[in-house]
């Protein structure tokens, strides 16, 4: 953008990428059991404000990972479990929020015999 202010050009220069602080960039580590629906993916940078956002971007770029992780829309299912920067997110795991350069890891609670 161009100004003129007493016969001086002021040019003023915008960084978009820096005006977009409403979302972040975010890790989500990928359990092995998930990886056959994210093209073996280990790991899927996403972005969002919150897990739940960062969740959504995640199933944007690989539809079939709401199946493996919701079992109604904006539940988790039972087995899946969150975590945030080595730290378990629950509860409320979907609306905690993120910052750039966290990780979340998506880990899958085992049971049998």
């Amino acid at each position: 953008m161009n100004l003129r202010w007493n016969g001086i050009q002021i040019v003023i220069i915008v960084d978009r990428f820096h005006l977009r602080e409403s979302e972040m960039s975010v890790k989500i580590h990928i359990h092995t059991t998930h990886r056959q629906f994210t093209n073996g993916a280990e790991v899927v940078e996403v972005e969002g404000r919150t897990v739940g956002e960062c969740l959504d971007h995640l199933i944007q770029q690989y539809p079939a990972m709401e199946k493996a992780l919701f079992a109604k829309k904006g539940k988790l299912l039972n087995h899946v479990e969150v975590y945030l920067n080595h730290a378990s997110a629950y509860p409320n795991e979907l609306l905690k929020p993120v910052k750039d350069g966290d990780e979340i890891h998506l880990v899958l609670m085992l049971a049998g015999g």
